[in-house]
C-alpha cells in the first residue's frame, strides 16, 4: 500500500489498487459519473461544456474520466486530452497507440528505465464519426 493524493479533496489516502480517489469521495465520484453515464445514455455526442452545464460536473473530472477511458471523444477533439508522452490528440486514454506499442515492446524485451523524449511512430487510427462531443464508453 502506498499513500496518493485523493484528486477530488487533496487528502492522502492508502492506495489499495489503482484508484485515484480516497474512500470518502469514491462514492460521490461513482454517483458524478452515473449522472454522466446516464446524461450521455440520452444525449450521445453532447460537448463537455453541455455535460459541464447540465450535471454540474468540473472540466477536470470530465478529463480524468476520459484518461481513465471511462468516456470517449467523438469527432474533433482538438487536442482535449493528449498523449502524455509525445503529445498527439486522444480520443480517450493516457498513450496514443504508438507510443503505447512501443512502451509494451520496450517492457517485452525487460527494458525498465525511463522511455524518455517523444516518440516518432504514431498509430494511424481514424475513427468516422458524424457526431462530436463525448460518449460513454462500454467497457469488453
Amino acid at each position: 500500500m502506498a499513500n496518493r493524493e485523493c484528486v477530488r479533496c487533496h487528502r492522502f489516502f492508502e492506495r489499495v489498487a489503482f484508484e485515484e480517489v480516497c474512500p470518502v469521495c469514491f462514492p460521490i465520484e461513482e454517483e458524478e459519473f452515473r449522472k454522466i453515464k446516464e446524461y450521455l445514455t440520452v444525449h450521445p455526442g453532447a460537448s463537455s461544456n453541455e455535460v459541464m452545464s447540465v450535471i454540474g460536473v468540473s472540466l477536470k473530472s470530465i478529463r480524468r474520466y476520459l484518461k481513465e477511458e471511462r468516456l470517449e471523444i467523438v469527432g474533433d477533439n482538438k487536442g482535449f486530452i493528449r498523449c502524455e508522452l509525445c503529445g498527439r490528440p486522444l480520443n480517450s486514454g493516457r498513450f496514443c497507440d504508438g507510443c503505447y506499442k512501443e512502451g509494451q515492446a520496450l517492457r517485452a524485451k525487460g527494458f525498465s528505465g525511463s522511455l524518455g523524449g517523444p516518440f516518432d511512430k504514431y498509430g494511424e487510427e481514424t475513427r468516422e464519426k458524424s457526431k462530436k462531443g463525448i460518449l460513454y464508453r462500454e467497457k469488453s
